[in-house]
Formats: structure tokens, C-alpha cells, sequence
């Protein structure tokens, strides 16, 4: 397989695990501004798992749907940990973390081994998902000024 359609693919992966991330907490939430807003972000990681695996199929690779083993048993891990009811900072602050680090990673793979083609149509999405990071940062800021 195309090193580039590898990368992409692992770049895609990490947003199927960012879907089942978000949607963990969101089936852990009732109704309310929080869960609002993290459906907002939930909506933005499918439009970007759609958005790359299109640009793969269309360029002669083949996408792969789906987490992978590692996003089941992060998928689970946090669904178990919400059943002893994850307070929202505690939310908040896993998906932070979660979005930080797979954003980071994202990231280097695609400047050391994607072509400028492929970079312009990821950059878009990076540039949303660091605005996931403010979001989420505000969040928790607003959180901790309620306490």
C-alpha cells in the first residue's frame, strides 16, 4: 500500500476513535449545554472521517472504517469508566488530553510523509480540531469558575 494512503488511514482512525470517544460521553450526559456542545464537536470528527476516507477512495486508496482494536478497548475503558457516574471535569479533561495528543500526532505523520496535496486537505481539519482544543479549554475553564 501508498505510504501517503497508510498515513491517511491512520490519520482516519484516529478520528473513528475520536467518534466513539465523544459519543461514550455524550450517551453518559443528559440533556444540557454540555452535551450540546460536545455533540457539536462529535459532528465535526464525522464530517472529517468523511471528508478523509472520500479523498482516499477518490485517489486510488482504500479507507478504512473503524477504530481498530485500540479504539475498542479505549471505547470500552471509557464507557466502563462512566458507569460510576465520570463527573464532567473529568469529561472534559479526557477528551482534552485525547483530542491534544491525537491532534499532535496527526500532525507529525502528515509533515514528515505527506505531499503538499495531501497536507492542504488535512489542514482544514487540523485547524478545527485546535479549535475543539480552545473550546474544550473553555469549558473546563467555565467548570472550574463554578466550583
Amino acid at each position: 500500500m501508498d505510504i501517503s494512503f497508510e498515513v491517511l488511514n491512520k490519520i482516519l482512525k484516529g478520528e473513528h476513535m475520536a467518534i466513539e470517544q465523544y459519543q461514550a460521553y455524550i450517551d453518559a450526559l443528559t440533556d444540557g449545554p454540555l452535551r450540546t456542545h460536545l455533540t457539536a464537536i462529535l459532528t465535526d470528527h464525522k464530517e472529517h472521517a468523511t471528508r478523509i476516507a472520500y479523498y482516499i477512495q477518490t485517489n486510488g486508496g482504500q479507507a478504512e472504517e473503524g477504530a481498530g482494536v485500540v479504539g475498542l478497548v479505549a471505547d470500552w475503558k471509557t464507557r466502563l469508566s462512566n458507569l460510576g457516574e465520570l463527573k464532567p471535569m473529568e469529561m472534559l479533561e479526557q477528551l482534552y488530553s485525547g483530542e491534544d495528543k491525537g491532534l499532535a500526532r496527526a500532525v507529525q505523520y502528515s509533515e514528515r510523509l505527506l505531499s503538499s496535496a495531501e497536507k492542504e486537505v488535512l489542514a482544514p481539519i487540523f485547524s478545527n480540531e485546535h479549535d475543539h482544543l480552545k473550546q474544550l479549554q473553555g469549558l473546563r475553564e467555565g467548570l472550574y469558575s463554578n466550583i
